[in-house]
This record gives C-alpha cells, sequence and structure tokens, in this order.
C-alpha cells in the first residue's frame, strides 16, 4: 500500500482520516473542502469483486465495491476512520469503466453520445475492519448528440482515460451535457456533502480545530 499526506488543508479532524482510494478526483473534492487527511491506495481486484456481484443493483454494488477499498487499510490502521469510495457509469444495464486508453475513450463517448446514462457512486467509513456508515447516489446525465468531431477534440483536450464514463465533469467534460439530475459531487465520484454530514454527526469533524 502507497500513503500520501495532504498537507494543504485547514481543518483537522478529531480522528485521523484516510482516503483508501488513488482517485485523484476524490483527493481533489476533500481538498477542495480543506480537510486533512491522509491517501493510502489499495490493490483490491476489482475486476474480480465486479464478477462475484453481477446482477445486484447497482447502488449495491459501488458500495460493495468502495468497502473492499476501505476495510483491509481500516483493519491496518486501527486508530483511523477510512473513507472508501467507488464509482460506475452505467448506460441501458451496460457498465462504462474507465476507458484506459484514446481509442477506448473516443469508442465510449460514441456509445454515450445522444443517451441518458446514470452515474453511481458510493461511499462508506469503516474504522478498525468494522463499517460506521455508507451511502450511495446517482446522478441522472442527459449527453449532448456529439459530432465525431466534437468527440475527438475533446478527449485529445482533456484525456479522461481514467475517468468512468470516458469524461470529466469537473472541467471541460460538462460541455458535453445538456442537462444533469443530481450532485455534481456525485458525478465527480463521492457524494462529498453526505459524506462531510456523517462525519460531523460522529463527531469526527467541525470546523472547531484548524489543521
Amino acid at each position: 500500500m502507497n500513503s500520501e499526506k495532504v498537507l494543504s488543508a485547514s481543518i483537522s479532524p478529531k480522528i485521523p482520516l484516510i482516503l483508501a482510494s488513488g482517485s485523484q478526483s476524490r483527493k481533489q473534492m476533500l481538498e477542495e473542502a480543506g480537510i486533512c487527511f491522509e491517501i493510502i491506495k489499495t490493490d483490491t481486484d476489482e475486476d474480480a469483486l465486479k464478477k462475484e456481484m453481477h446482477g445486484l443493483p447497482f447502488e449495491q454494488q459501488v458500495i460493495k465495491l468502495a468497502s473492499a477499498k476501505a476495510i483491509n487499510v481500516s483493519i491496518e490502521n486501527p486508530n483511523h476512520v477510512v473513507i472508501g469510495g467507488d464509482q460506475m457509469c452505467v448506460c441501458d444495464s451496460q457498465v462504462f469503466d474507465k476507458p484506459g486508453s484514446v481509442k477506448k475513450a473516443i469508442e465510449n463517448l460514441k456509445l454515450l453520445s445522444g443517451t441518458v446514462h446514470f452515474q453511481h457512486s458510493g461511499v462508506c467509513l469503516f474504522k478498525n475492519g468494522k463499517s460506521l456508515w455508507e451511502y450511495s447516489e446517482v446522478v441522472t446525465m442527459k449527453m449532448h448528440n456529439l459530432s465525431e468531431e466534437e468527440i475527438i477534440n475533446y478527449v485529445e483536450l482533456e484525456n479522461p482515460v481514467n475517468a468512468a464514463g470516458a469524461y470529466k465533469f469537473e472541467s471541460l467534460g460538462c460541455n458535453l451535457f445538456s442537462s444533469v439530475d443530481g450532485s455534481s459531487y456525485t458525478v465527480r465520484g463521492m457524494p462529498l456533502l453526505p459524506l462531510l454530514n456523517a462525519l460531523r454527526e460522529m463527531n469526527v469533524l467541525d470546523l472547531s480545530k484548524k489543521a
């Protein structure tokens, strides 16, 4: 497991926080919220877990994937609260994973162009190997009918090869959509406000303690 401390924060939690995810988007959201936390990336076999979960509702799948990332980190760091998160882009019951290449990103966007699809995002909290809280949310996304030139230009500009659905909604990717029903945080990969509310209710986080 690789560890990284985020130092540019202004709010120190009462119990140390770990983000068990390598997602730059989730890292950025917590940084924007001013939270002091550490990142520990896990080696979860997501493909194997997805095969095991096949047929389950997607809102359950994202919670199980998020929990799989968090539980082992939590066991190895029992004095921390560990945040796990996961996201699935779904259109007509087909999951659009991170494309991994420019070619696949272009292919995915051609398939999503003109459709209504869904971004499912799950988040959980663990401490000492035990689940404290879990939550999932879904956002309905309506994409413009995009020309091939638009798709290719977008992919060349933003290189969204590590983004679920092959777009980065927090930046240029928002231009791809005619309407979005739900939270932009959830589209980016983590329902941030429910997470912050849960941490506050657990007396882990508030504005009284500076970093």
